[in-house]
C-alpha cells in the first residue's frame, strides 16, 4: 500500500460539463490550464449521449480488457476517481435507459455529455505523482514522481 499525504493545502473545484464536451478531453484540458498534477475526483452526476468505456475480463495476468460503446440517453449513476500525473483516471457507473441496463467500469476519450455533467474535484496541492505499469504483472500503479 501507499499512502500519499498533501503537504500543503486542498484546492476545491466544482466543474460542470455542457451539451456535447467530450468529458476526458475536457477535462485534461483544465487540468493542464489550472497546472493540476494530483487530484481526487470525488463525485460526479449527469447524462451522455456517447459513453466510451472498458472492463477488467478476468482476473488473471497481465490484466485483459473490453472496450465499448454505449450510445442513446445514458444516465450516470456515479462518476469518481483520481487524476497523477495530470491525467484523470475515472470509473463510473451508467444507465443506459433505453435497454434498461447498467455498466461499470473505466471512461474512455470519446464519452460525450449530453445534457449536464457535474463532478466535485479536490486538488491535491503540492503532490507531484505519476502512473506506473509493472512490466512484470502489466498492473498500473501511482507512484509518487
Amino acid at each position: 500500500m501507499l499512502s500519499i499525504k498533501a503537504p500543503g493545502a486542498v484546492r476545491t473545484m466544482m466543474i460542470s460539463f455542457r451539451r456535447g464536451d467530450y468529458i476526458i478531453e475536457e477535462l485534461q484540458e483544465l487540468l493542464k490550464k489550472e497546472g493540476v498534477d494530483a487530484a481526487l475526483i470525488t463525485s460526479g452526476i449527469g447524462s451522455f449521449d456517447i459513453c466510451k468505456m472498458h472492463t477488467i475480463t478476468g482476473t488473471g495476468l497481465p490484466p485483459k480488457d473490453r472496450y465499448f460503446t454505449l450510445e442513446g440517453p445514458i444516465e450516470v449513476g456515479s462518476l469518481h476517481g483520481s487524476v497523477a500525473g495530470g491525467d484523470p483516471h475515472i470509473h463510473v457507473v451508467v444507465h443506459d435507459t433505453a435497454m434498461d441496463k447498467l455498466y461499470v467500469g473505466h471512461l474512455e476519450p470519446g464519452t460525450r455529455c449530453c445534457y449536464r455533467v457535474e463532478l466535485g474535484l479536490i486538488v491535491l496541492e503540492g503532490v507531484k505523482t505519476k502512473r506506473v505499469t509493472d512490466p512484470e504483472t502489466g498492473l498500473i500503479d501511482i507512484m509518487e514522481a
